[in-house]
C-alpha cells in the first residue's frame, strides 16, 4: 500500500511558510482583526469631504491605505491558514471572518472613488503639484479617470461593495467542493496495489510509466467530477453572471472589454493571442507524434495528455532533485540578474521560509505565491523531487520576487500589479533556469527530462489555457445573449475546442475530456486565463534579450519588475523592452517552442 498523505500537522515546520512572521499567535490576528474594524468607521468623516481640499483628500487616501496595509495581512494570515488545511473547519471560519471583513472595508470606502471622479482634472493636477504626498496618487488618478465613465453613484457603489461577498459564493463553494468534499476511486497500480486518487496525488499518477494506470487514473478523476458536473455547473455558471451583471452595472460593452479596459488592454491583444494559437497548432499536432512514438503506444490518449498536468513523460532515467539542490540550480540560473536578487531569493528558500514545500491531506494541488505589503512573498508548493518541482519553484519566485522589488520600490497604491506583467515575471525564471540547465549539462536523459519540462510549460501556457480562452468568451457571449449554461454544453463546447487542438493526433474520450471546465478555478476570476499565454510570450522573448544584452538588459528588466502596479501592463513591459501590443512577442514563443520540439525529436 502505498504511504499516505501526511496530516497538516505532521509536516515539520521547516517545510512549512512562516506564518508567525505574520502574526505570531492567534490572539495577536484576534487584535490586529479589532482594530480594522474598530478603523472602518471613522472614514465615514471625510464622505462628502474628499474635494474640499488637497489636505484633506491626502488625510483621507493616507489613512485609508494605512487601514488597507494592515487588513491585507488579517486577509492573508488566515487565508494561508486555510490553504494549509481546507478541511480545517477552525481556519476555515477564520476565512469567512476574513472575507466578511473584506467586504465590509471595500463598503467603508465605497464613497472614495466616485467623489473624486467630481474633481476636476485640473483640480487634481494643481493639487498634486502642490502636496508631494498627493503626487505619488498620478496613475492612481489616471487609472480612475479610465474608469470614469463607469463609476456609478455612491449608493450604488456602497451597495456592490456590500454584494462582493454574497457574490464570492460560486467560487468558494466550487473550491471547498474540489478540495475538501470531492471524492475518487482508487485506481491499481502496474504492481497491483492500491493508489490514492486525490487532487495532491493525480499529477503523479498521470505521469506513471504505465498508459493503462495514466488512463485509469484520468478516468477516475475525471468521473470525480463528472459525478457533480450539474453542481459545478451552477457555480461556473453564477460566476459567469456575476461578471456579465458587474459590466453592464457598469456600462462595459462586454464583459471582456470590462476586463481588458481598466488596465488600458486594446481588445485587439486578446484577439491577436487567439489567432496567432490557431495558427500555430501544426506545432502541437507534431509534437503530439512525437510523443506517441517516444512513448511506444499506437495512439495517444487523453490520458497521456492530460489538460490539468504535464504530458506523460518518456522513457528516461530521472535523478532526484532535492529543494536544497533546487534552490542552487535556481539561484545558479537566476546569476544573470545580480546577487541583489539571488541573495534574497537564497534567504528566503533557506532561513525566512517563505515556502509551504509538501504535500498534505487537505491542501489543494498546484502552487501559487502570496502576500502582502511588509510581509514575506510566501508560495504554496508540492515538491516532489523532479525537474517540474524545480520548474515550479522557479516559476513562484518569479511571482515573489516581484513582490518583494515591488513592495521595496513603490507605495501601498501600487503593490499589486497585474496578472498580465506578473505571469512574465514567473515565466521568466523559467526560461532562464532552463537555459542554465541545458547549458550547463550534457547528460542525455536530463537533457531530455528539461525539454520535457519545457515543452509541458508551453502545453500549458500556449495550448490549455489560450483553448480555456477561447471556452470563457464563448461562456460570456451566452451569458450576454441570454442563453443558459449547462454542465453538458459547457463540456461539448470545451471538448470542441481540444479536439482542434489535438487534431487527429489524440483519442478523444469526450464527456471526460470536456469536464476540464469543472477542474480549473482560473475560471472564477474573469479573463484571467489569456494572461498566462501572453506571459510566457513576453516572458521567453526577455530572458534571451537578459541573456545575450547583459548588464544593460538585466537592469531594463528589474526596472519592469520595480514598477509594480504603478504603470499600465503594456507599458511596464516597454520599461523592459517588449512591446505586447505587437503580435512578435507570441510568435516568438511559438518559435522557442517549434525549436524545442525539433530538438526533443533528435534526442528521442
Amino acid at each position: 500500500m502505498p504511504t499516505p498523505l501526511p496530516r497538516r500537522d505532521e509536516i515539520p515546520a521547516k517545510d512549512k511558510w512562516n506564518l508567525e512572521s505574520v502574526f505570531p499567535s492567534l490572539d495577536a490576528w484576534e487584535s490586529e482583526f479589532a482594530r480594522v474594524e474598530s478603523l472602518l468607521p471613522g472614514l465615514a468623516r471625510f464622505q462628502g469631504r474628499l474635494g474640499a481640499s488637497a489636505a484633506i483628500l491626502t488625510e483621507a487616501l493616507t489613512e485609508e491605505s494605512e487601514i488597507g496595509v494592515t487588513f491585507d495581512k488579517v486577509y492573508l494570515y488566515a487565508g494561508m491558514a486555510a490553504a494549509g488545511d481546507t478541511g480545517d473547519q477552525t481556519v476555515a471560519a477564520l476565512n469567512s471572518r476574513a472575507e466578511g471583513l473584506y467586504a465590509r472595508r471595500a463598503a467603508a470606502a465605497a464613497f472614495y472613488e466616485p467623489e473624486m471622479l467630481k474633481l476636476a482634472p485640473a483640480t487634481l493636477a494643481e493639487w498634486m503639484a502642490a502636496e508631494p504626498k498627493l503626487a505619488i496618487y498620478k496613475h492612481y488618478f489616471d487609472t480612475l479617470a479610465r474608469r470614469r465613465a463607469h463609476i456609478r453613484s455612491e449608493e450604488v457603489e456602497t451597495l456592490l461593495a456590500e454584494v462582493s461577498e454574497p457574490l464570492a459564493t460560486p467560487g468558494a463553494a466550487a473550491g471547498v467542493l474540489e478540495d475538501a468534499d470531492l471524492t475518487f476511486k482508487p485506481v491499481t497500480g502496474s504492481d497491483g496495489t492500491t493508489l490514492e486518487v486525490a487532487q495532491g496525488t493525480i499529477s503523479d499518477l498521470v505521469r506513471d510509466a504505465s498508459q493503462a494506470v495514466r488512463r485509469a487514473a484520468w478516468e477516475s478523476y475525471a468521473d470525480g467530477y463528472l459525478g457533480v458536473k450539474n453542481t459545478m455547473a451552477v457555480c461556473l455558471s453564477g460566476q459567469v453572471k456575476k461578471t456579465v451583471f458587474r459590466a453592464r452595472t457598469r456600462a462595459y460593452p462586454s464583459a471582456l472589454e470590462a476586463s481588458l479596459s481598466p488596465r488600458a488592454i486594446p481588445l485587439e491583444v486578446f484577439e491577436t493571442l487567439l489567432t496567432t494559437f490557431q495558427a500555430n497548432l501544426p506545432i502541437w499536432h507534431r509534437y503530439w507524434d512525437i510523443l506517441r512514438r517516444g512513448l511506444g503506444v499506437a495512439r495517444l490518449h487523453n490520458a497521456d495528455v492530460p489538460v490539468y498536468a504535464v504530458p506523460a513523460p518518456l522513457p528516461r532515467t530521472e535523478k532526484a532533485i532535492s529543494f536544497a539542490e533546487a534552490t542552487d540550480m535556481i539561484c545558479r540560473g537566476m546569476a544573470p540578474l545580480g546577487t541583489e536578487y539571488t541573495e534574497a531569493m537564497r534567504r528566503g528558500l533557506t532561513e525566512q521560509r517563505w515556502v509551504d514545500a509538501l504535500p498534505n491531506k487537505g491542501k489543494g494541488s498546484g502552487a501559487f505565491s502570496s502576500g502582502a505589503y511588509g510581509t514575506y512573498p510566501f508560495i504554496m508548493l508540492n515538491y516532489r523531487d523532479d525537474i517540474f518541482s524545480v520548474s515550479t519553484l522557479a516559476h513562484e519566485l518569479g511571482h515573489s520576487m516581484h513582490s518583494l522589488l515591488t513592495w521595496q520600490n513603490q507605495p501601498p497604491v501600487y503593490e499589486s500589479y497585474s496578472l498580465f506583467v506578473a505571469e512574465v515575471a514567473s515565466n521568466f525564471n523559467q526560461a532562464l533556469v532552463r537555459s542554465h540547465l541545458l547549458e550547463e549539462n550534457t547528460d542525455r536523459d536530463f537533457t531530455i527530462g528539461v525539454i520535457e519540462e519545457a515543452i509541458s510549460n508551453f502545453y500549458r501556457y500556449l495550448f490549455v489555457m489560450p483553448t480555456l480562452a477561447r471556452f470563457e468568451l464563448d461562456c460570456h457571449k451566452r451569458i450576454e445573449r441570454g442563453d443558459a449554461l449547462t454542465a453538458d454544453a459547457m463540456s461539448a463546447t470545451l471538448a470542441d475546442l481540444f479536439r482542434e487542438g489535438y487534431g487527429d493526433k489524440v483519442e478523444i474520450d469526450e464527456s471526460r475530456l470536456g469536464i476540464t471546465w469543472a477542474q480549473f478555478g482560473h475560471l472564477y476570476s474573469p479573463f484571467y486565463v489569456y494572461q498566462y499565454a501572453t506571459g510566457i510570450s513576453a516572458a521567453n522573448a526577455l530572458a534571451e534579450d537578459v541573456r545575450t544584452g547583459g548588464q544593460p538588459a538585466a537592469d531594463r528588466y528589474l526596472s519592469f519588475l520595480k514598477a509594480g502596479g504603478s504603470l499600465y501592463p503594456l507599458d511596464a513591459l516597454k520599461l523592459a523592452g517588449i512591446d505586447m501590443a505587437s503580435p512578435e512577442p507570441i510568435q516568438r514563443a511559438f518559435d522557442v517552442l517549434s525549436g524545442m520540439v525539433d530538438r526533443l525529436e533528435g534526442l528521442v
